[in-house]
């Protein structure tokens, strides 16, 4: 079968989001809107082949895939074997979680290699946690969130029409706080929140912000990866408000407890980062691998 990847468009996610819906995996490589936003960074193409949806990154020296989703796992696999083959490179995939890996070592044994990066991990929490912040665990979460609001008089507002401007602001504001951008990763994110709410109904996307005294100084954006998981995709605050990290996390979690999990992602090796999502007391920390063929 001949298999033609091709750009990510937002009104993919009409047949592409059910598919990897279906999938049931947690992790935020199985949301599309995820796919699409990151889409032009790491250079990700879809293809479909009959039942099959296929997710190719040309990020790395050699392409790498995204598990197949809507065949079963050796019909996949073989299907991107046989194109890789073509191409004259081993096959490699990635976002494999422990269960699968066991699966493929079982299917192709002294033929597969895998890897793990702990900075790949997504943190997974229980919603209604997140949401309430009980006992002492997160007690100095409630202090940071007490404090705020005692020097300041804030709201939160959900994300519609009329504020999508100020979020755009918002993000161009915080990435001047970190050098004004210079990092190629934060540029990329900076575009990618612009794509994502100009798509923002196609996608799927919600949201939230922080006001203090009318002006927006922290939101969040996200979207389902499946019917009890929803992913995380963007949380940003101002420096000068201290607190307000934990005050849109939890007013976003808020809005969402018909959803049993936030996957708030990655923490990309960045020690500070790790800490900050440890110290919310994750329910999973999902491992994740890459498998190459020999």
């Amino acid at each position: 079968m001949q298999l033609e990847f091709r750009e990510l468009l937002p009104e993919d996610a009409a047949w592409a989001a059910p598919l990897m819906t279906a999938s049931g995996r947690m992790g935020c490589e199985y949301s599309y809107t995820t796919a699409y936003m990151w889409s032009r960074f790491y250079d990700v193409r879809i293809a479909r082949a009959g039942d099959a949806l296929l997710l190719r990154s040309d990020n790395g020296a050699t392409p790498s895939f995204l598990m197949p989703i809507g065949v079963p796992l050796e019909d996949g696999v073989e299907l991107l074997r046989a194109y890789t083959a073509k191409q004259g490179v081993p096959l490699k995939l990635h976002g494999i979680d422990e269960e699968t890996c066991e699966r493929l070592r079982g299917l192709y044994p002294d033929q597969v290699r895998f890897d793990t990066n702990d900075g790949d991990y997504d943190y997974i929490y229980e919603t209604e946690a997140l949401a309430t912040l009980p006992g002492k665990a997160y007690h100095s979460k409630k202090n940071h969130i007490s404090a705020f609001s005692r020097k300041y008089d804030w709201q939160y507002e959900t994300l519609n029409d009329s504020n999508l401007d100020e979020v755009v602001a918002l993000s161009r504001e915080w990435c001047r706080e970190k050098g004004d951008c210079a990092d190629a990763g934060l540029q990329s994110e900076r575009c990618a929140i612009r794509r994502l709410l100009q798509y923002r109904e196609q996608l799927s996307v919600l949201g939230g912000l922080i006001r203090v005294d009318g002006k927006a100084v922290a939101f969040t954006l996200g979207s389902p990866i499946n019917e009890s998981v929803f992913d995380v995709h963007v949380e940003k605050a101002l420096s000068a408000y201290a607190g307000a990290y934990a005050v849109i996390n939890r007013e976003f979690a808020k809005t969402l407890t018909n959803y049993r999990y936030l996957n708030r992602e990655n923490d990309m090796g960045i020690e500070g980062l790790r800490r900050a999502k440890e110290s919310y007391r994750p329910a999973i920390v999902l491992k994740k691998y890459t498998c190459e063929w020999l």
